[in-house]
């Protein structure tokens, strides 16, 4: 018996299909070393490389303690709840 996820099947894949359209595929990615932790790099090179406005990041010690990455805000996920205006 298959766990269930919560979520109903169509619309995971309404969503899937929406994110789908909306995604930014990124071939290939900068080289960077901005993390105290090198294993976060990629996250920022994919910020960069995507344009980002927001990177939602759960990492208090290395990702969020940056704040900013260029034109990119580094936030909580509560915190872009709060700017998307949802509670």
């Amino acid at each position: 018996m298959a766990a269930h996820c919560g979520i109903d099947p169509a619309a995971a894949g309404t969503l899937y299909n929406e994110l789908h359209h909306l995604a930014v595929v990124l071939r290939t990615l900068p080289e960077l070393e901005v993390s105290p932790d090198v294993g976060d790099n990629f996250l920022l090179a994919m910020a960069q490389a995507g344009d980002a406005d927001f990177l939602v990041s759960g990492d208090k010690r290395h990702v969020l303690s940056l704040k900013t990455f260029g034109t990119t805000q580094i936030v909580t996920a509560r915190q872009m709840i709060e700017k998307l205006g949802r509670r």
